[in-house]
């Protein structure tokens, strides 16, 4: 058939309603209120994530001291401080058992493979913040409602 894309589907969609009596089942939708190509199918308005990344080093692996500094500069702007180095941050290596480095976000799917990182607690004295890390350098603040522990115990890959 030729024609544009839309005298197509529009065909295509009529021939179709007829065929099943469904006449009234087709509506043309206007270009400006399309879902643009390349959109996911069911997007959902996202939560708002903190999240970021740092360069990774010559072996492909972001240094820790980076990431320190990130989080540390996110959580004083999230509280709304002025200067970061008066808050605490401590950090341990960690083995996360996908790509959602243990902090998953309902309807989305990840990678099933083991991810190198850390976990990392900044705190100002009287709250904490928990992020979790990959070895390549991005980084995702986690709320406790959706934070899962590392693996335990040695881990191959």
């Amino acid at each position: 058939m030729a024609g544009s894309p839309d005298r197509w589907l529009t065909a295509a969609c009529a021939a179709l309603a007829l065929s099943f009596g469904l006449l009234g089942a087709c509506v043309a939708v206007p270009p400006e209120t399309r879902i643009p190509a390349g959109a996911a199918e069911n997007a959902r308005p996202a939560a708002v994530v903190r999240s970021g990344t740092v360069a990774a080093g010559q072996p492909g692996d972001a240094a820790v001291d980076a990431l320190r500094a990130a989080v540390l500069a996110d959580a004083a702007a999230l509280w709304q401080r002025s200067d970061p180095t008066a808050l605490q941050v401590i950090h341990e290596a960690a083995t996360w058992s996908d790509g959602s480095l243990g902090c998953p976000m309902p309807g989305q799917m990840y990678t099933q493979a083991l991810v190198p990182g850390w976990r990392l607690v900044v705190s100002d004295g009287a709250r904490e913040l928990v992020y979790h890390a990959s070895r390549r350098g991005y980084w995702i603040q986690c709320p406790a409602g959706r934070a899962r522990a590392p693996l335990s115990g040695p881990v191959t890959r």
